[in-house]
Formats: structure tokens, C-alpha cells, sequence
């Protein structure tokens, strides 16, 4: 039986999937059906009635159920006697639709002149002007007069603050409820309603704060008639005079594609651009208010040089050659290893890959690292490379038939708009499995929530495989044909003893195996893990045991199935690929690999080390031993990441940065760099995705491309560089790493069919986010799926989990989505949504301890004692205290 629908719209014949409504089959055929309230993304209401339109089915005989026809053979219509919503009314077979007659026509006129009995008549100070579908469909459709008295019309009191972030014009309010549907359906974050009757109606808010949601700037986008707009945003242009420009939000993986809209060489609003593969047209509020950072005052636009203990404005050509020339000294002196190089995670591919170059194949060491705080074990780098997700997974498609796993990560804190993938997958039928310590508001929608005890996360996942394969449910097909070692495994496994993990974990027998069977049983797998949480505890047997089961149950190499890594920062996958490890050169091939090193050595001209180098933890350690002498950082911050007082013993430091840092005060030569909006480069997501972004304004004084600084310095060392640009250092990344082959700026540029981007969606969409232009990225895939790869099983036995003694609280980091950090602290929209410092403790031990809510107490922790004002909160397991580590000076913000 078909699942496709033919009907009529104004005789134009049209197929379209069973269940549609005729709005979106109307737009087939290129006829706009005017709307306010309905959009694609949210369920239809019908409450604004803008869509009317004749509707007429097939006649059938009510006592056969035969259609009826007439005399020429054709099927009778029976016209419904009223008008029918367009946006809520599912085809059917047969049926015919007009909304060309003067009855449909005066229906639509008549609905914009109740509309518009109380609209004020404010188009050239509304925000919305120029993108309005209120304004352009009554242009279309509306009258050029109101019968109805201006003295009658209903005033509010304007405009009304909704929160810190958006303001309310009662006044321009339709009642179309699209903002209290995106909160409700979308967001999942009821805290907007209809309070009020009649005419009196108004959106409220009921939240403590006001407006509490992540996603509040959507409503400003989706609603239609300019009721809500945002404080950043108000009267501060016209939209007419904007350019946008296509980027990538610059702070967390989710990689959501946006528009600059630029003004004068200035940043106005950042809206979200149309990608369905990775944000569909959403953004978080981090994302749309963050960008203060880019036009901040504060901004380093100069260079600076150390002269008598302090940090003076110096000349491009001087700075670099003091740099050079003191990194040769020191090279020439102490060894090539006793210099290395620190990026953050958000510098561009193009960045990190020269970069890692420059100490590579012209300094002559692998000492380079992008994670203050991990150890930089190979194998929790590679753990996507080997086995993440299939290239072709769309989490807009993932439902029935998948299982989720998400491992330590609060989602909605960290990346807020996958947390909105992830509940609508769930929402879609998918099976959704959340593993942690800590509740998160992804507990909602998950049909298993294991909350286990702290630190034990691989006696869990172990557990889980403990029961997949005693339980015979491992993927026996898979194992045999791609996979060494199963029979071993399988012989280790049987001498874990359950009964001790279920202890350790604190979890019952029945949800384990419960959540065991949904995983391996599923035709998907997928895992969500924090990748920061996983390397920093450098625990083998937790790296092992996420390998281990996506392997035992087959979830490998294709789409929907496979890992994914949750970093804090926008781009730690790409630095990752880009070969910003000591141990593993790009395209994560090991330092050890002779062939490989002597291949790459050619490639660069250059003869390189085969010692594997430093992560930062290993450099700073070599400072207090005085073996390592020289940090180049860029983009990072290790002073906020403790380690502040060691860099004083550096002999010396350059910071590569925007904003004079608490490490580039202590800096030997700070150079200014450009930020993301200010010049073009390429970002690689969660999901692999690479992602190619513009550059919207200039850089202010004479800041600097990341990687034209790197290469400057290079020359001055007597490196033949000439790269001209980003996409010429990308060019030589699909040389050199292996998944990059088929990537460059042109093909980063591939367009796809989206409904954004169509004539005939243009007022569903208007305002609501912009055109892609074809910037969809694209993403790389792994060997996993192809068939000769072959993978190893290892049953590594989880470390004894070591719980504090004599009153010592077990320390628990956790992360807030607005931190302390250098970039959001610009935005002074968003700074009341910036905690103070806190601690989290359970109320019994607070008891314990003689602390009150919101005092400021003593915590002793492993090896120190912390001091911090206290909240409480019955969800902390009790022996623990959790603390945001990006929140407050030793942060690792942004």
C-alpha cells in the first residue's frame, strides 16, 4: 500500500507522504498559504486562522463505501460547507483544495483585520521591519483601510521585560503561541503561558528567574510579528542594513552554523543559519549574545614586549624577532625538548595544523598539547578516530530502532542544542540510556537513568557488558568476522563479579540488565561521552570499556551507530585530528610509526623526532626541574588552569590571545590575534563535520590571523613557508591527514536542499533564521565500516575506586554553560546569567560539617582545602562536594 497522497491545489496536481497538512503540500507546488501560528517545526494549533481555504473530498456511498462519480466518470466532491485550516488538516486521497476564491481571499482578509484592530501602526521602529510576515502579508492580502475606531483600540503599558534577555510588546502580540509551543514542545522548558482573557491576554512568564531558558533568543526569531525582541538586539539597526555572513559559533562542538550580521564594520545579532545535519535553526542563548567578545574595548591591538619587568607596545617586526631569536638561543642551548607549544581548543584546523608543524618539522620536537589538564594518553584521543559515529548519522532521523548512551556529560549545560537532538530522538521513539553521577534535565526523557556512584563509571559500563555477553546478546556475527580476541574476552568476562560492580555503582541488578538488553538488542548504538571527563581520569579501563561495548555489540562503522566525543570547546575534535597531541602526529597516527614519520618527514622537509613529546602537566613538571624552558600558547590559559605559578619559572613565555590573560600578563611577548569572526577558517564538530567560516569585520589595531603569526615566526627560523591563506594550509591538510583528503574551501561549500532556503517557505521562515548558502560542511569518516578492518577486544579489569577517608569530601567537577570565562565576560547581556563560585553539598553532610545554605565554608578535599560559599542539594551524593571548574579564577572558562 502507498504512502504517498494524491490530491489537488487550485487544480494542480500533487504527491506528497501520508500525514501531511495542505499548508506544506501546498508549498509543493510553489502556492504560499498565509500563516502566523503554524510552522514546520512545532505541532499545528490552528489558533491565528489565517489559513483558511476551501477544502472538498471524494463523495462515497454510505452504504457501500463506493466513490461516487458523475455522469462523465469523474469522482464527486463534497465541499466542506466551512472553511477548513490548511495547517492543521492532513490530506487525504483525492481530496482538492482552493485558496484562490473570493471566498478564501476575504476569509484572509478578514482574519489581518482582527489582527491588526490593536496592532500598532509602529513598522519603522519595529525591529521586526523588513522581516515581517504580519507586515508582507497584509501587503499581499490585507485592506488598505479598517473599519474599526482607532479610539477602540487596547493599550498596554510597552514594552515589558520578559527576563534579562527579551522584551514583550503586548500591544503587537497576535496570541499565535508560537513562542509558548517553541518553549514547551521544543525547548522543554515550560516557563511562558497565556495569563489573562479576552483582549487582555498576554504572554507571562512564571519561572524564577523570569524567562529561565537556555533557548530564550529563538522566541525573538519564531515569533511573527515583532511582539518579542531582544535587549541586545533592540533598535540597534535596520535589517535592511545588515550583511550576514556565514559562520560557526565559536564556543561549544555542536559546530551550529550562524549569521554575523554586520553593520559598519560591527557585529549587531548573530542569527542561526539553516542546517539540519547539525542545529536545524536553532541556537542557545551562548551562541546568540556571546559575540561581545569580538568588539570588545579590551581587545589586545598591539603588540607587547617585557622591558624592565613590564608589558609595553612594541613594532610587529620586533616582536617577532625577539621571539625567534630567543627560541633559537634556547633550542641551540637546552635542546629542542625543552620548548613546546599550548593551543586551546578553539583555535581553527588551519591554526592548530601549522602550529604543531612549526615545533615539529622547525623547532624539532613533539612536545604539543591542546588539554591543560588530560595526560595525553593516545588511546582516549583515538577512540573516535577508530570508532566513531558513521558519517551519515543524522540525529534528525534517529528514533525507533536506536539506543543512545550518554555517558558524564550534563548535555544542556555543555551543548545545549544537542540536549535538543537528544530529547527529540527520544520524543521520536529512540531509547535513550543516561549514565552518571549527577541528574540533568536529559534525565527527563530517558527510559534508563543509571545514576551511579562517583568515580565508578567503568565498574558500570563493564557491568553492562558483563550482562551483553552472558547473557549472549553480543553481536557474534561481528565478533567473528572482525574481531580478534572475543573468545578471550569472553572467557575474562565470566570472572567479573557483578555483585562487586553493583555494589561499587550503587545500582540495582534489574536497571543494569535492563539497560544492558536495550543497548545490545537495538539495530543502533550510539554513545555520548564527555571526552574531557574521560581524559583527564586517564583510567584504561574506562577508555576500554566504551571501546569494548560498541564492539561487542556491533554498533560499529556505520550511520547511527558508533561514539561521540563531548568536548567543553568548539573545536577540540579538529586540534585533536590536526595532530595537537605529543604523542600522535596528524591524522592520529603514532609518533612511534617509522614509516609514517619518515613519510611526514619528507612532506615537510624536515627530519622529525621520534621521541614522543610532552603534554602540558609533563612540560610544567619539566619547568620545576628546569628541563623545559620555553611555552608558546595560544589561545589558552594555563595560569587560570593552576598552573600560574610555575610559568613564572619559564625562562621564556609567549601568549598568542585577544585579551591580555592572566598567563599573558606574565607573558615575555604577547602577540594580538584575530578573532573568528575577523578572519576565514575551518572548525570541525562533534560529529566530525568540517565547517568552513568567513570572516564578517576587520580586526582592530594590528591584530593578526593565528596562523600568520606562526608562520612569520617560522620565516624568521628559516622555514620556507608562503602559505597565502587558510584555504591554501588546508589544502595541505588533505595531503598530509588522511580523513581530510576530500576536503577543501570549495567543496566545504556544497549546497543542499533545505526548506529555509526555498521561495516558496519564505514566510514560514522569514525572521526566523537565514539562508545557509550552501555552508553545510562536510564530515569525515573513519575505517570502521569498511569490511577487512579488523579491532582487538582487551577485558581490562577496572581500577578499586579509592573513596576519601576522615571527613575528606570526594570532589565532583561539574560545568555551567555561562563561566567565568574570558569571551562570555564581554557580553553584559549575559552576565547576570554568570554564577558566583560555588559549592554543592548534600544536605547531610552539611548537617555533619555545622554548614548553612550560603555560607561560606572550609571543604576539605583530596590534597587541599577549598573555600566556598555552599548551596545545597539532596541530589550530591553524600561524601562529595561538587564545584564548577569553569566558574570563579582557576576556571577553564569559554
Amino acid at each position: 500500500m502507498s504512502d504517498k497522497v494524491n490530491l489537488l491545489v487550485d487544480d494542480q496536481p500533487v504527491s506528497v507522504p501520508k500525514g501531511t497538512v495542505i499548508v506544506e503540500a501546498a508549498r509543493r507546488l510553489g502556492i504560499q498559504i498565509p500563516i502566523f501560528c503554524y510552522h514546520p517545526k512545532l505541532e499545528p494549533v490552528a489558533m491565528c486562522r489565517m489559513c483558511l481555504v476551501e477544502v472538498g473530498t471524494p463523495a462515497r456511498d454510505r452504504a457501500t463505501g463506493e466513490l461516487q462519480r458523475d455522469e462523465e466518470g469523474n469522482p464527486v466532491i463534497r465541499w466542506f460547507p466551512k472553511l477548513m485550516t490548511a495547517c492543521s488538516t492532513p490530506v487525504s486521497e483525492g481530496m482538492q483544495v482552493h485558496t484562490a476564491t473570493e471566498r478564501v481571499q476575504a476569509a484572509w482578509k478578514a482574519t489581518l483585520e482582527f489582527l491588526l484592530t490593536s496592532h500598532p501602526l509602529d513598522c519603522p521602529v519595529c525591529d521586526k521591519g523588513g522581516e515581517c510576515p504580519l507586515q508582507d502579508l497584509t501587503l499581499a492580502h490585507g485592506s488598505d483601510m479598517s473599519r474599526f475606531y482607532k479610539s477602540d483600540k487596547h493599550h498596554f503599558r510597552k514594552p515589558v521585560p520578559l527576563g534579562d534577555r527579551i522584551t514583550l510588546d503586548r500591544e503587537r502580540c497576535i496570541y499565535c503561541a508560537r513562542c509558548v509551543r517553541f518553549c514547551d514542545e521544543i525547548a522543554g522548558d515550560s516557563v511562558l503561558t497565556f495569563y489573562g482573557r479576552g483582549r487582555d491576554q498576554e504572554i507571562a512568564t512564571f519561572s524564577d528567574p523570569p524567562f529561565d531558558s537556555k533557548f530564550s533568543g529563538n522566541t525573538t526569531d519564531i515569533c511573527p510579528v515583532g511582539a518579542l525582541t531582544s535587549h541586545d538586539f533592540r533598535f540597534s539597526a535596520r535589517v535592511w542594513e545588515l550583511t550576514n555572513i556565514a559562520s560557526v559559533c565559536p564556543y561549544c562542538p555542536v559546530g551550529c552554523n550562524i549569521g554575523l550580521a554586520v553593520r559598519s564594520n560591527a557585529i549587531k545579532r548573530v542569527m542561526p543559519r539553516q542546517n539540519e545535519a547539525v542545529n536545524e535553526i536553532w541556537i542557545c542563548d551562548k551562541g546568540r549574545f556571546g559575540h561581545h567578545f569580538v568588539g570588545s574595548p579590551k581587545r589586545l591591538r598591539r603588540p607587547l614586549v617585557r622591558r624592565n619587568g613590564r608589558l609595553v607596545e612594541t613594532t610587529w617586526k620586533e616582536a617577532l624577532s625577539w621571539t625567534a631569536q630567543r627560541l633559537r638561543e634556547i633550542r641551540d642551548e637546552s635542546g629542542p625538548d625543552a620548548l613546546g607549544g599550548l593551543t586551546g581548543a578553539h583555535v581553527s584546523n588551519e591554526d592548530a595544523y601549522l602550529f604543531q608543524k612549526f615545533f615539529r618539522a622547525v623547532v624539532g620536537t613533539n612536545n604539543v598539547d591542546h588539554r591543560p589538564l588530560a595526560t595525553g594518553r593516545a588511546e582516549d584521543e583515538m577512540l573516535v578516530a577508530e570508532l566513531g559515529a558513521g558519517a551519515g548519522t543524522d540525529l534528525t532521523a534517529v528514533g525507533p530502532g536506536t539506543t543512545i548512551l550518554v555517558l558524564g556529560s550534563n548535555v544542556e549545560e555543555q551543548q545545549p542544542v544537542l540536549y535538543l537532538r537528544l530529547k527529540q530522538a527520544a520524543e521520536r521513539g529512540a531509547t535513550l540510556i543516561v549514565v552518571g553521577t549527577l541528574p540533568g534535565k536529559l534525565d527527563r526523557y530517558a527510559a534508563h537513568t543509571l545514576r551511579c556512584h562517583p568515580d565508578s563509571e567503568a565498574w558500570l559500563l563493564w557491568s553492562l557488558i558483563r550482562v551483553i555477553v552472558g547473557e549472549r546478546l553480543d553481536n557474534v556475527d561481528f565478533l567473528d568476522r572482525q574481531v580478534e580476541g572475543a573468545t578471550s574476552f569472553r572467557t575474562a568476562s565470566r570472572s567479573f563479579s557483578l555483585n562487586q560492580a553493583l555494589e561499587l555503582t550503587g545500582l540495582e541488578e534489574t536497571a543494569v540488565r535492563e539497560a544492558a538488553r536495550a543497548f545490545a538488542q537495538s539495530e543502533h548504538g550510539l554513545i555520548f561521552y564527555d571526552g574531557d571527563f574521560v581524559s583527564k581520569r586517564s583510567n584504561p579501563s574506562l577508555t576500554e570499556a566504551l571501546r569494548s561495548l560498541i564492539l561487542v555489540t556491533g554498533h560499529v562503522g556505520e550511520p547511527g551507530s558508533g561514539l561521540v566525543a563531548l568536548w567543553p570547546q568548539a573545536n577540540a575534535q579538529g586540534v585533536a585530528d590536526m595532530g595537537l597531541l605529543p604523542s600522535l602526529f596528524p591524522g592520529y597516527r603514532p609518533i612511534g610509526d617509522t614509516p609514517a614519520r619518515e613519510w611526514l618527514g619528507q612532506v615537510w622537509g624536515a627530519e622529525l623526532s621520534a621521541d614522543p613529546g610532552l603534554s602540558l602537566r609533563q612540560m610544567m613538571a619539566g619547568t620545576q626541574e628546569d628541563r623545559f624552558k620555553a611555552l608558546w600558547v595560544v589561545a589558552g590559559d594555563p595560569a587560570a588552569a593552576g598552573y600560574g605559578e610555575t610559568l613564572t619559572k619559564l625562562d621564556f613565555l609567549i601568549v598568542q590571545d585577544l585579551f591580555l590573560t592572566e598567563t599573558a600578563k606574565q607573558a615575555d611577548v604577547v602577540f594580538p590575534a584575530a578573532a573568528f569572526a575577523e578572519r576565514e577558517g575551518t572548525f570541525t564538530n562533534l560529529k566530525r563535520r568540517v565547517q568552513r567560516f568567513a570572516r564578517a569585520v576587520t580586526p582592530p589595531g594590528t591584530a593578526r590571523p593565528d596562523w600568520w603569526i606562526v608562520q612569520a615566526v617560522a620565516r624568521l627560523f628559516g622555514a620556507g613557508w608562503s602559505y597565502d591563506g587558510p584555504a591554501a594550509i588546508l589544502e595541505e591538510i588533505a595531503q598530509v591527514v588522511p580523513p581530510y583528503t576530500d576536503v577543501s574551501f570549495e567543496r566545504l561549500g556544497t549546497r543542499l536542499p533545505q526548506l529555509a532556503t526555498t521561495s516558496e517557505s519564505h514566510h514560514t521562515y522569514m525572521g526566523t533564521c537565514l539562508e545557509n548558502g550552501g555552508w553545510v560542511g562536510q564530515p569525515w569518516d573513519n575505517e570502521a565500516g569498511t569490511p577487512d578492518r579488523r579491532f582487538k577486544l582487551r577485558w581490562v579489569r577496572p581500577w578499586v575506586i579509592q573513596k576519601s577517608q576522615n571527613g575528606v569530601l570526594d570532589l565532583i567537577h561539574s560545568r555551567t554553560l555561562f563561566d567565568s570565562g574570558t569571551r562570555i565576560a564581554q557580553s553584559e547581556i549575559v552576565r547576570p546569567l554568570i554564577p558566583k563560585p560555588y559549592a554543592l553539598l548534600n544536605p547531610r553532610d552539611a548537617a555533619r560539617l555545622g554548614i548553612a545554605a550560603g555560607e561560606v565554608a572550609d571543604l576539605p578535599v583530596p590534597g587541599r582545602t577549598i573555600s566556598l560559599p555552599v548551596l545545597l542539594d539532596a541530589a550530591v551524593p553524600e561524601g562529595t562536594v561538587v564545584v564548577p571548574e569553569n566558574l570563579g579564577p582557576q576556571g577553564g572558562g569559554d
